[in-house]
């Protein structure tokens, strides 16, 4: 079906290739609760004397895929923990005969095959197949409640929230010095002793002549070299009424370089100053106080500097837990965190022992993750200290997610990570050079950071404005709008899943032809294998295409059915009504095709209207099954939009009723066919 045809009906719309936003994946959801008794094999592994195969260097041989399924017919909910996690990943490679062999692992990131021999208990169940024992494709993490006989087993203890303890923080200074170790420091991971100070941060020491620990602003007038921490942190929803929090402004200057109370700081910020001083730093960057709130020369100027402030801080502080920046992200949890998959064993002494299992890694569900700003933080930093649900959390370039503290929780990280070489201009990196790499990592992004809420959706091209500045000195690329010069073309096909469509869009913030243009998460089609259109010239003023367009109501009706249109807006019939277009006018501009297998393709392009004088707006996606439309159309060079200003994009933005949609009418009659 047409946009025409959906001016006599409503149509239903769905995007191909299952191309819906996807859920995150689930954590066993399906398998919590109680799952019954183990069975002799599992109750024999989790006893002293399996203890003693796990510790040692031989494991302990588990069932084959044909027992282990028995197992599970018979009621063993450790078995069918087993059995889901291993086919889930690995249901090609698990052969019927082929045994699994679990060893005993005391740090959930250990690569070591090698158990500790002298183990008290059971932390970790690495597990592998017996045909290949040293490629582990199994993790499970076992707790027990204390006072259970299972405890006697299983160390792991349901994890009480604990971030700010000196043994925390011992074993976060620990990691911290590992990284940067002058000896042997981490290769990937950016820090020099020479750091040159942000323009403005707060002195967490204060003054030898304060009478109390005061904080105060430092403004560096030269390059001030020092090392230094940076807060990434949620603001949250600004007071309606009552005092405004304490920010840096163009008349309280003076006041904040002479000192602050630390009273009158939020409760994150406040956070942020005792951990920097635990850390046995001096210098701590927060944007709130450190950029002219009511300056927009200012906020230019240093929204343009993040880049560097991230990547360049020796140590990002990440506020995760905290939905707002007077609640703070010290404060502990009224209940411990323990799987909800449960099975009982029966212990040699006969009782029996309840053990808590996942074997799944931990996703935590962070408020500052769905926030937009964020995610150029956490790409832009060297090192993390991230202030988690239940524990504090330690990432790097050259460590993934994990916990401070070896016997944490296993972490699944989604998110995707800039090339070394944004960090280390004098390294190449294994991952990253090809152009296909630098595709899927754009595209990633644009993903992710769309998903992401802004307060101030103006905001949706600075807040990324960090990364595009470190790639495109890395990648040696202009990025316009969001979109990249080099792969352009492709570039251009994205689309909005059909439950995210918007309502409008701000091309006071972008031309029609950028994702930026829109509002909520964007997807992308797969990579062009051929690109049909040229780009012939590209400014942030215009796009001058060289490339194929057809009138959509050229396409035969017989031909029309292999024609899926996907619309950006809801009622992208108002759109072009309240432009006073025609909606015979609607036209597709061929970008390219994209390979489905060895022996099919299918075409991508847009769903474009000429606003006058040859300059084109995108309305949407469109795929062709049928190229054969296509042949003996001719290419001309066509013009795309350019952004408008905000008076014009808001004028154009407001729809009057008469315009909306008429259900009633007929559909538009074709011309008849030879």
């Amino acid at each position: 079906m047409t946009m025409s045809e959906q001016a006599g009906q409503k149509r239903q719309r769905s995007d191909s290739n299952g191309d819906t936003k996807k859920p995150k994946q689930s954590r066993s959801e399906s398998h919590n609760g109680s799952q019954g008794q183990s069975c002799q094999v599992c109750t024999l592994m989790l006893s002293h004397q399996g203890l003693q195969h796990l510790n040692s260097p031989n494991g302990f041989l588990h069932q084959n895929r044909t027992d282990c399924a028995a197992s599970v017919d018979q009621g063993c909910g450790m078995c069918k923990l087993i059995l889901f996690a291993v086919c889930k990943e690995h249901d090609e490679d698990w052969r019927h005969e082929d045994r699994l062999l679990f060893r005993n692992s005391q740090d959930v990131l250990s690569v070591s095959t090698t158990p500790k021999k002298d183990a008290a208990g059971i932390c970790n169940l690495r597990g592998a197949f017996e045909s290949n024992p040293g490629a582990s494709i199994l993790t499970i993490q076992l707790f027990a409640k204390q006072g259970d006989p299972m405890a006697r087993i299983v160390r792991r203890r349901p994890l009480r929230r604990d971030v700010k303890s000196n043994k925390v923080f011992a074993a976060a200074k620990a990691l911290v010095k590992q990284c940067m170790d002058p000896e042997n420091p981490h290769k990937h991971c950016r820090y020099s002793r020479d750091t040159v100070l942000p323009l403005r941060v707060l002195d967490v020491v204060g003054r030898p002549e304060d009478p109390c620990p005061t904080v105060r602003l430092k403004i560096s007038e030269t390059d001030t070299h020092a090392p230094y921490l940076a807060l990434s942190y949620r603001w949250g929803d600004q007071p309606a009424s009552g005092p405004e929090p304490l920010q840096l402004r163009k008349d309280n200057v003076e006041t904040l370089v002479k000192g602050i109370q630390l009273e009158s700081l939020q409760q994150s910020i406040q956070d942020a100053i005792v951990v920097t001083r635990k850390l046995g730093y001096r210098y701590l960057w927060v944007d709130a106080l450190c950029i002219m709130q009511n300056c927009r020369n200012d906020q230019a100027s240093e929204i343009g500097r993040m880049a560097s402030i991230y990547k360049n801080a020796a140590i990002t502080i990440v506020a995760a837990t905290s939905l707002h920046a007077d609640h703070g992200f010290l404060s502990d949890k009224p209940r411990p965190y323990c799987p909800g998959y449960k099975v009982y064993v029966t212990m040699d002494d006969h009782t029996t022992g309840t053990v808590y299992l996942s074997a799944e890694p931990y996703e935590p569900d962070h408020p500052l993750d769905k926030r937009g700003w964020t995610l150029q933080e956490f790409m832009l930093s060297s090192r993390m200290l991230i202030f988690s649900d239940y524990e504090l959390l330690w990432q790097c370039k050259e460590v993934d997610l994990r916990s401070v503290s070896a016997k944490g929780l296993e972490y699944l990280q989604p998110l995707e990570t800039l090339p070394w070489t944004v960090f280390d201009g004098d390294e190449e990196p294994y991952y990253g050079n090809l152009d296909s790499d630098k595709l899927y990592l754009w595209k990633t992004i644009v993903q992710q950071y769309t998903d992401r809420e802004l307060s101030h959706t103006s905001d949706k091209l600075n807040a990324i404005k960090g990364i595009t500045s470190e790639l495109e000195t890395l990648w040696r690329d202009t990025n316009v709008y969001g979109l990249w010069k080099k792969w352009f073309i492709g570039l251009l096909a994205w689309y909005k899943p059909v439950m995210e469509r918007d309502e409008r869009r701000h091309l006071e913030r972008a031309p029609s032809w950028s994702w930026a243009s829109l509002d909520g998460v964007i997807l992308y089609e797969g990579s062009l294998s051929t690109e049909d259109a040229r780009l012939k010239s590209l400014t942030v003023q215009a796009v001058e295409l060289s490339c194929r367009i057809l009138r959509e109501s050229d396409v035969s009706d017989e031909k029309a059915l292999k024609v899926l249109e996907q619309p950006d807006l809801m009622d992208p019939l108002a759109e072009l009504q309240q432009k006073g277009l025609n909606i015979e006018e609607v036209e597709y501009l061929l970008l390219g095709t994209v390979k489905l297998d060895e022996n099919s393709e299918e075409g991508i392009g847009l769903l474009v209207i000429d606003t006058g004088g040859g300059v084109y707006q995108r309305l949407g996606l469109v795929k062709f099954q049928d190229m054969a439309i296509w042949e003996n159309v001719q290419r001309r060079d066509i013009i795309l939009d350019a952004r408008m200003d905000e008076k014009k994009a808001n004028e154009e933005a407001m729809i009057p009723e008469k315009t909306h949609v008429n259900k009633k009418r007929e559909k538009r009659k074709r011309k008849p066919k030879s």
